[in-house]
């Protein structure tokens, strides 16, 4: 009996985040070295940069690509000289992985190398290493102390010094930044897949346990036709306990079932109204585009000024229609994501004096309580969208003088963003249909806002989690590189 299926005997409900560890994997659980193993061959013939990825000791699990005559024949070849570019290497794989992005460096040889870190949910795993480049024209005198301080020859490490290509450092970070993000999705979509592959599996396993367990109560039933005297005991002894535990593990499955049947229904009405809004939004936007333009017009006329009050209100009201369309358009699958490393806590800081004056208007204090979090991969205008929205439901479903929480933590290795409220709550005949486009808390509201942020989320491969009680207040938290169902 493996792990999972002892865990389920005891009644206790398996932690799905901990079925895989991160600690246990290898690179090449997580990477097609074949894969990077070409992409770092084509890189050297087309950049002309050298490059090798590793894992956290330094061992390389790729061949070296294009590595220099300068390097490998010369600086390589003295105990020294390996011993000083094992250590050139490891400080800027260690930068890297702290700073969350490739960094450029001078090597202790003086040529110009990157590290790339590959990063797996805020932890490093491997780094890609390359370079051996020169950005400016050699120092002759420079490298020949390097020669001497190693034990190689001064004119042949000169000579290998006149075969290093040149480049620019903007074409060295290019290089260094594509490698990154290929490494890291590929690493990060593969140890998702394997997750889901491990609840799938736990899944099948529950299934075969209840199989088992109901054979045993077929073979109980049986034996207590034979032995009729000790019904009763049988019944309460045997029988019960077999059927208890068909009963826990069908409401485990059950509610697996159901959390993913909701979570596919769900995007499944966000990629309906994603193909309503691509090809009838712009449709309504134009001509409503017209018709502001013209009460404009109108209302600056001196013949039309009694009316400029009723201009004024269908100019509001026709800029509410195109914001809803705006919001309607976001949801369209032919989205563009420019994803970089970015600090959270940078952005939410950067958006918050907004906050503070969308919270004035209502007396509504907003407070922060930062912790320090990883850098991720995010887009920026995109993830201030998705905290403009949530704030302002929370403002609006919080009363006067109420406070508006917003959090960054890390649970369970994973970096949480949470805001939060001591509002009215949403109601429980609507919370199961929260985020589902025109479903909303507010008379006026289109329902489009939150549907607006879980796209966003999806995008940046990250989950919402709502959790609310009427007259309680509201939490919601986006949970970044975490899989569905598995809070």
């Amino acid at each position: 009996m493996d792990r999972k299926q002892s865990l389920i005997k005891k009644g206790v409900q398996p932690n799905f985040e901990t079925e895989i560890n991160i600690n246990d994997l290898n690179l090449s659980d997580v990477l097609d070295i074949e894969f990077i193993q070409s992409l770092q061959d084509s890189f050297a013939k087309a950049v002309g940069v050298a490059s090798v990825t590793v894992d956290l000791e330094g061992h390389p699990i790729t061949r070296p690509s294009s590595y220099t005559r300068f390097c490998m024949d010369y600086t390589h070849s003295t105990p020294c000289g390996e011993k000083r570019c094992a250590e050139s290497h490891q400080q800027g794989g260690k930068k890297a992985g702290l700073l969350g992005k490739p960094v450029v460096y001078e090597c202790h040889a003086g040529l110009i190398d990157f590290a790339a870190p590959i990063i797996l949910e805020g932890r490093q795993i491997g780094t890609i290493l390359g370079g051996q480049v020169l950005t400016t024209s050699p120092i002759k005198e420079k490298y020949r102390k390097f020669a001497h301080e190693i034990g190689v020859d001064e004119t042949s490490y000169l000579e290998a010094l006149g075969e290093i290509r040149q480049l620019s450092k903007a074409s060295v970070e290019a290089a260094a930044n594509i490698l990154f993000i290929v490494a890291n999705n590929m690493s990060t979509a593969r140890y998702n897949q394997q997750k889901l592959t491990a609840r799938s599996n736990l899944l099948s396993n529950t299934i075969d346990e209840i199989a088992q367990v109901m054979q045993e109560i077929s073979n109980s039933a049986k034996r207590i036709k034979v032995d009729p005297i000790t019904l009763d005991k049988n019944i309460n002894g045997v029988i019960n306990k077999k059927i208890d535990k068909v009963m826990n593990l069908t409401k485990n499955i059950a509610d697996m079932i159901a959390a993913q049947k909701t979570e596919m229904d769900r995007l499944e009405r966000l990629n309906l109204v994603g193909e309503m809004a691509a090809s009838i939004g712009h449709e309504i936007r134009n001509p409503l585009t017209t018709v502001r333009g013209f009460l404009q017009y109108f209302s600056n006329k001196s013949d039309f000024e009694k009316f400029n009050n009723t201009f004024n209100v269908m100019i509001e009201e026709l800029d509410r229609a195109n914001g809803i369309i705006t919001e309607f358009l976001s949801l369209s699958k032919k989205r563009i994501v420019d994803l970089k490393v970015s600090d959270l806590n940078k952005i939410i800081k950067k958006a918050t004096p907004l906050l503070l004056a969308q919270g004035m208007f209502k007396n509504i204090n907003i407070k922060l309580e930062l912790e320090y979090i990883p850098p991720l991969l995010l887009d920026e205008n995109k993830i201030i969208q998705l905290l403009f929205n949530l704030v302002i439901n929370s403002i609006e479903a919080t009363a006067k003088d109420g406070t508006v929480t917003i959090k960054t933590f890390i649970r369970n290795e994973v970096t949480i963003l949470a805001v939060c409220d001591k509002g009215y709550g949403i109601p429980k005949d609507i919370f199961e249909k929260i985020g589902t486009p025109f479903v909303s808390t507010k008379p006026q509201g289109t329902g489009l806002g939150l549907a607006v942020c879980y796209r966003i989320a999806e995008d940046h491969s990250a989950l919402i989690n709502i959790n609310s009680h009427e007259g309680e207040g509201t939490t919601i938290e986006v949970i970044f590189n975490a899989i569905a169902g598995a809070m």
